[in-house]
């Protein structure tokens, strides 16, 4: 006993210290990102255009930062446009899951509640003493986060109390606003908004950083490596657009002819060089100003002192349009590396399936990169949310896992998914609160009975179908698969499921012994087998003495005689000596 009590104790001081509430601030700290000073303006905030109908992408780079030249360019650039929108679209899915955690790693079904509260309240209610309800709902939060982090490499988030230190918002902070200054052994983050500081120094702020640097607290953005590309695509693109007619479109090329004009001339200036001069340039332009002049569908006569053709591309053997194209794949190739994405997504999407595949797969690994700052910055900020009302948890806030397939075939997977967690409740390997939470996204409703170690789905699984086979037959015009995809679902009844296993298990039992009983025959009808080969082999090698005793068998034959006796006599072998008929009067034959 004294042993045990000495475990115990070790045990005990093992365990860490629950950690304090933090302490925190009422109102709303940070300042938003589209502020110029801290005191708050009598104007109307100006609205930004960046005309980009009357300006030229190439004037961008003239930006002061590089983070406002990638601003620009993501908002001008069709294809770091493009890239941004599949980031977002893809890697912020519509599932998610939410779920409060002891630090021991078990669910804590009262925590998790009030989380799921906290969350939908500030996404879906927002405070309403604020009149204005500037709360941003879950996607629209997201997707700001989410747009933070492309451009600027970074994304920062405030959970904010009112006067009672209860969350009611969540606010996203303008990362480039953001200052850093030495610490005791770190960094200290204040936000600079019209050349005053604001500390931001409190457990309420939250900033991620994507693949920091060790040299500095300040991001990169991930797209910064294709600001060059991006520029040579623009550079390029004038270049096409200027030369476009002269290079892609024909060109009518007029020839006058000199012999048949000066025949035509009037002869008070034939003798005169300067009158000449003078009629041939008077022709030259207006011929000119008439051709240039000319439509499309307008037609053109004259004297045959002019011919008219093509003007004809010849550089030495070399196609301009291969090399357009060339230069345009290089610089497409470029782009699509600075930019991170794969060429589906630009429009460019010319290569097989496997490289398709490729592509796809590794784009998702890139788009990951936003559900995974999403993920971490919702938890820290709902953890901090439900430590402040005295739970000593941690919060797991998870958006689903990145497919680009549609929802109707993900469902045979989910099917599967089900299975598997099921089984696992049957087990006991998850309590019933987390396998609710993977399989609804909730916690269990009232009155859910508890089956977590029933061994409730013991029967055996039907056989699993292929979830990836395109059997199907048509049925009233739609494609609709032969049988559903994915084990059975399994019985919930315990009783009829336990009778289920008894009745399995006596059937086992009796198969085993039936073939236990079916190995024991088989055996000795072999060994009988044997035994016989081994006697048979022995008589054909040794003589075998037979001893026969002689019997009598008697006939009555019916005849005129009367009756007679047959006696039969047989050697020791046993084969037939003599056969003698014996007659009542003593007479043999």
């Amino acid at each position: 006993m004294a042993i045990l009590d000495k475990i115990s104790g070790i045990w005990a001081a093992a365990k860490l210290p629950a950690l304090p509430p933090a302490k925190v601030k009422p109102t709303q700290t940070s300042i938003p990102g589209y502020k110029t000073q801290i005191a708050k303006q009598t104007s109307a905030l100006i609205k930004p255009d960046r005309r980009l109908a009357q300006s030229d992408i190439l004037e961008m780079r003239l930006g002061q930062t590089t983070k406002q030249v990638i601003r620009d360019l993501a908002a001008a650039s069709p294809d770091l446009s493009a890239t941004m929108n599949a980031y977002l679209r893809i890697g912020i899915p519509e599932r998610f899951t939410v779920v409060a955690r002891t630090t021991d790693g078990i669910v804590s079904p009262d925590s998790t509640q009030i989380a799921n509260e906290i969350l939908r309240r500030i996404t879906f209610v927002g405070d309403p003493n604020l009149g204005y309800n500037s709360f941003s709902s879950l996607p629209e939060l997201s997707a700001t986060l989410g747009k933070e982090l492309l451009l600027y490499g970074s994304s920062s988030l405030e959970l904010v109390l009112d006067k009672t230190r209860m969350p009611t918002r969540l606010v996203p902070v303008h990362t480039p606003s953001i200052r850093y200054y030495e610490d005791d052994i770190g960094v200290r983050p204040v936000q600079v908004i019209g050349g005053q500081e604001i500390d931001l120094d409190i457990p309420t702020v939250f900033i991620f950083n994507q693949d920091q640097s060790l040299l500095t607290p300040y991001s990169d953005s991930p797209l910064e490596s294709a600001v060059q590309a991006v520029l040579a695509d623009s550079a390029f693109l004038n270049d096409l657009r200027r030369v476009m007619k002269r290079a892609i479109h024909p060109r009518l090329v007029a020839s006058i002819i000199e012999e048949r004009v000066r025949q035509s001339a009037p002869p008070e200036i034939l003798n005169d060089p300067d009158k000449i001069n003078s009629f041939m340039s008077d022709l030259i332009s207006g011929l000119e100003s008439t051709i240039n002049g000319l439509n499309p569908e307008d037609a053109l006569i004259s004297f045959d002192t002019v011919e008219y053709s093509y003007l004809k591309s010849d550089s030495g053997g070399t196609d301009p349009g291969n090399t357009m194209k060339s230069v345009q794949d290089m610089i497409n190739s470029k782009l699509q590396a600075g930019a991170k994405t794969l060429p589906a997504v630009l429009g460019r999407g010319n290569g097989s399936g496997t490289t398709a595949s490729v592509d796809t797969m590794l784009f998702l690994k890139n788009a990951e990169m936003v559900r995974t700052m999403l993920n971490t910055l919702l938890s820290r900020a709902l953890t901090q949310a439900v430590r402040l009302f005295g739970q000593d948890v941690y919060v797991e806030f998870r958006y689903a896992d990145l497919d680009m397939r549609p929802q109707s075939e993900l469902e045979a997977y989910r099917s599967m998914e089900q299975s598997r967690i099921l089984e696992q409740l049957s087990l006991g390997l998850i309590t019933d609160e987390e396998a609710c939470i993977k399989l609804t996204g909730n916690l269990p409703p009232a009155g859910f009975k508890p089956l977590s170690g029933t061994m409730f789905k013991t029967a055996p699984a039907a056989p699993q179908q292929n979830p990836n086979s395109q059997t199907s037959t048509m049925r009233d015009g739609q494609s609709t698969p032969q049988q559903p995809k994915g084990p059975a679902k399994a019985e919930v009844d315990p009783n009829l499921t336990a009778m289920l296993h008894n009745s399995h298990s006596l059937a086992q039992d009796a198969l085993a012994h039936a073939k236990q009983t079916t190995d024991n025959t088989t055996k000795s009808v072999s060994d009988l087998a044997w035994a016989m080969q081994n006697a048979v082999a022995s008589q054909s090698r040794q003589p075998v003495n037979v001893s026969v005793a002689p019997s009598e068998v008697k006939l009555t034959l019916l005849k005129e005689r009367g009756p007679k006796t047959l006696k039969v006599t047989r050697d020791e072998d046993g084969r037939l000596s003599s056969i003698v008929m014996e007659h009542d009067d003593g007479e043999q034959r």
